[in-house]
């Protein structure tokens, strides 16, 4: 019989294949797929004016969230109950459930994976294109690395029991509030030289003020403070930053926002933001400033 002779060119190439065959059947190189089965997929929302969730737990691993926050983007985001301890890029997909046996998984890109307890957070347009395959009966599918080295984590979101629920959070997110706390804590209302009238182009932002503190019982009250720059006397300053502050606050009280609610101070030249050089300078240091305050230490 004869010998078949392996060249080495062919003896190098056998070797690689067996590295790499037994590096991908390692058994430190696995990973786990986690998803709700049929009977146990369910979608929750919480509903507020101030925030929209909807959102399937996912047994074993967390769960799947889709947010969105008064005055902010929507975003998609995986929680997990396990911390994620390497950054990464997650493989994104569209999976067809088998019952679509006409259809095929179709790739949808790569998100960032951060460490922590929340590895992916994607912003638009990868909320809505999940959205859509979830209501088109499709499974979106998410990939990125796990617990230790070697294991990969796919999390797939099922359609299941999906429609009902994404209607409550449509009807949610049409009455969300425009603006979030942190974008009306602190308001700035500047005024022309030894002058105290409060300027239209501020109405709009003074009746958010007062449609927040209508939605958000956490905030006890409005801080108003009146400043003016250093031109003029000391006595006359602090007259014009008290009539700075009171002005604001009549509008407030005047589109219905309790005077209980309303703390008046005002302080003259005292505390200027800028060093009253220029008249850019100045023009930043005749306020009145507004702060929504929870309860914390008066500044």
């Amino acid at each position: 019989m004869e010998l078949y002779q392996l060249s080495t060119k062919q003896i190098s190439w056998l070797i690689s294949a067996l590295a790499a065959a037994f590096t991908f059947y390692s058994p430190m190189s696995f990973g786990h797929l986690y998803m709700a089965d049929v009977d146990e997929a369910q979608w929750n929302v919480d509903i507020s004016p101030l925030y929209c969730r909807l959102w399937q737990p996912i047994p074993a691993y967390g769960m799947g969230l889709f947010e969105n926050r008064a005055g902010e983007r929507q975003f998609f985001i995986l929680e997990s109950e396990k911390q994620v301890y390497k950054s990464a890029q997650a493989q994104l997909a569209i999976v067809a459930p088998e019952w679509k046996f006409n259809e095929s998984t179709q790739a949808a890109g790569t998100t960032d994976v951060v460490t922590g307890y929340r590895p992916v957070k994607a912003e638009e347009p990868l909320p809505s294109r999940f959205l859509d395959a979830l209501e088109a009966g499709f499974f979106p599918d998410v990939k990125h690395p796990g617990w230790f080295d070697g294991h990969t984590v796919e999390v797939q979101l099922s359609s299941v029991n999906f429609t009902a629920a994404y209607q409550e959070y449509l009807q949610c997110l049409s009455g969300l509030y425009p603006a979030n706390f942190e974008q009306l804590e602190r308001t700035t209302v500047l005024f022309d030289s030894d002058k105290y009238e409060l300027k239209p182009s501020y109405f709009e932002r003074l009746k958010l003020i007062k449609g927040y503190l209508e939605i958000d019982p956490e905030v006890l009250r409005v801080v108003i403070d009146g400043h003016t720059d250093n031109t003029g006397r000391d006595g006359y300053n602090y007259e014009l930053s008290r009539n700075r502050a009171e002005v604001v606050a009549a509008y407030l009280k005047k589109i219905g926002i309790p005077e209980s609610k309303l703390l008046i101070r005002y302080h003259g030249e005292q505390y200027p933001i800028a060093k009253n050089k220029t008249p850019s300078e100045r023009r930043k240091n005749r306020r009145t400033t507004l702060r929504l305050d929870k309860g914390d230490e008066l500044e």
